[in-house]
């Protein structure tokens, strides 16, 4: 069997993958960790008075820890904005599913997910997500799949 299928990577496509794997993102305070040691670091350095370490150094600090904090309290824009600016925005994606695995190509991309590659796969309300072996994730949105080749992939995916 060999499912072929294309999408545009635009940005209903980057909202509805951040959308659908948010719930994979670590929660709760320790999102906050980064920031917190900016904030100490520059705080620590502009305390300290290091001869060689201008003052500036500290603020700086600040400013990271302030841009941390951000990022993650908008974390949705911050991501979308992020991949509309990567040279893949607005690019034609052509998806193969066959009996090797998830072939998807585009202008900067040509990447093989071999069945081996993914150990499961979530069911989300719009799609599914594709936990891989080595670590990542990957999403497939339902609305680019015909029936029978979502079938087909969770079939694959599931143990």
């Amino acid at each position: 069997m060999k499912f072929e299928h294309t999408f545009t990577l635009d940005k209903a496509h980057y909202q509805e993958c951040f959308e659908q794997s948010d719930h994979l993102r670590q929660q709760g305070p320790k999102r906050y960790i980064k920031a917190v040691f900016l904030f100490a670091l520059g705080f620590f350095i502009s305390a300290a008075n290091i001869e060689k370490l201008s003052g500036h150094l500290g603020y700086f600090f600040y400013v990271l820890g302030l841009v941390e904090i951000l990022s993650v309290r908008f974390a949705k824009g911050w991501w979308v904005t992020r991949q509309m600016f990567s040279k893949a925005a607005g690019n034609e994606v052509a998806l193969t599913i066959d009996q090797e695995g998830i072939h998807t190509k585009s202008d900067f991309v040509d990447n093989l997910l071999t069945w081996s590659d993914i150990s499961a796969s979530e069911v989300t309300d719009k799609g599914l997500i594709l936990l891989l072996k080595v670590g990542g994730t990957s999403y497939l949105s339902r609305s680019v799949l015909s029936e029978q080749s979502y079938q087909f992939i969770v079939d694959k995916t599931t143990p």
